[in-house]
């Protein structure tokens, strides 16, 4: 037999007590441990929700649902790396795929046409925009989703590329070298362009992420407690 939406508030509201806060990590408990529960349900139809809540909790020990906690986070992180896996699937399908190349080809020219002090202020400075621009929506969705796995997990992808841009800061040196050796420059604008496109990569893997994550949460909120997170 299937849970109610009461059953399954009350089993949200039990995990709750577990110490499970983040709403991602409590949908994966709760797809778990609800199917245990309706399993047990029908092999014995005159058993209460209650005890069949108990007697799944007791199967796990004396650690309860602790025991569970890194299964699931092992769980929702294999799906949120399938997001970052079809986000790059797109990106190389058609028609998505020749707009990425006529980006990488415009950043290739721009490698050309802007000297390289400045179009290296530019990309830092748009960088520095995007990055501050996602930090604030981090901190709103902290807000109105309190606290949610996907953040700690998505956040990576998002700030990646300054670790990434400070390793490149060798970038600088990059006008001498040209001068030394001119036939290297396409090298160099071959560089610049992929290292662009790998900042975008994952910027868009980063809202893919919290989007899937988002929607999941609604469809568990309005399933389970309509009346809101």
């Amino acid at each position: 037999m299937k849970l109610n939406k009461q059953q399954l508030k009350q089993l949200r509201a039990f995990i709750r007590q577990q110490g499970f806060t983040a709403i991602d990590l409590q949908m994966e408990i709760i797809d778990h441990v609800a199917c245990s529960i309706e399993e047990k349900m029908g092999e014995n139809p005159a058993a209460t929700f209650g005890q069949a809540l108990k007697q799944t909790h007791a199967e796990f020990g004396v650690f309860g649902f602790s025991t569970l906690k890194e299964a699931m986070a092992n769980s929702l992180r294999r799906k949120y790396f399938r997001q970052m896996s079809l986000e790059l699937k797109r990106w190389l399908s058609f028609p998505a795929l020749l707009v990425v190349g006529g980006f990488a080809l415009v950043l290739y020219q721009l490698f050309f046409l802007i000297a390289t002090p400045w179009l290296l202020a530019i990309v830092w400075s748009v960088y520095l925009a995007v990055s501050l621009g996602i930090f604030l929506y981090n901190r709103w969705l902290q807000r109105r989703y309190r606290k949610l796995m996907v953040m700690q997990f998505a956040i990576q992808f998002a700030f990646l590329p300054t670790f990434l841009f400070l390793i490149g800061v060798r970038f600088s040196e990059i006008p001498g070298q040209i001068i030394i050796r001119p036939e290297h420059t396409w090298i160099y604008a071959s560089l610049f362009a992929g290292i662009i496109l790998l900042f975008a990569f994952l910027f868009a893997a980063y809202f893919r992420i919290i989007s899937y994550a988002i929607r999941k949460c609604r469809e568990f909120e309005r399933h389970v407690h309509p009346t809101g997170i």
